[in-house]
């Protein structure tokens, strides 16, 4: 792998989470995992240990990586050994997610998320008061 200088003058990031990855410099490898499972669930009978990832078939699949059928050509000329950067302003990285500013010559990641929320029933709903009336 061709390696060069990488230089940025500042870097500002809110969040890097969940497998993710900030990259400055080569590296040969990044390898990302993240399962997440947001339940949100009004009872009391709940409880986190009635919640396994192998109860939900998207955690079951397996990873599909993509092969490449296509011979692919290159050929670079990097005169200056430098890559460099100015400002980066980012809000957040996530979910196996990567923000790299030099070579990085392999790179899985892999994100699945599961979201169920219940909704409470109608008869178990608080009415909302109307503020705005002047009767």
């Amino acid at each position: 792998m061709f390696s060069r200088i990488s230089k940025v003058k500042s870097i500002v990031s809110d969040t890097v989470s969940f497998s993710s990855a900030l990259q400055i410099g080569d590296t040969s490898y990044i390898d990302g995992n993240s399962l997440a499972l947001a339940i949100q669930k009004k009872s009391e009978t709940f409880h986190s240990v009635d919640i396994h990832f192998e109860d939900y078939d998207i955690f079951k699949k397996p990873f599909y990586i993509p092969r490449l059928n296509e011979p692919v050509i290159s050929s670079f000329s990097n005169p200056n050994p430098f890559i460099r950067v100015g400002n980066i302003n980012i809000i957040g990285v996530s979910a196996s997610s990567v923000v790299g500013v030099g070579n990085v010559g392999h790179a899985r990641m892999e994100s699945r998320v599961k979201h169920i929320r219940e909704v409470p029933k109608e008869n178990e709903e608080t009415p909302i008061e109307d503020s705005t009336n002047n009767t």
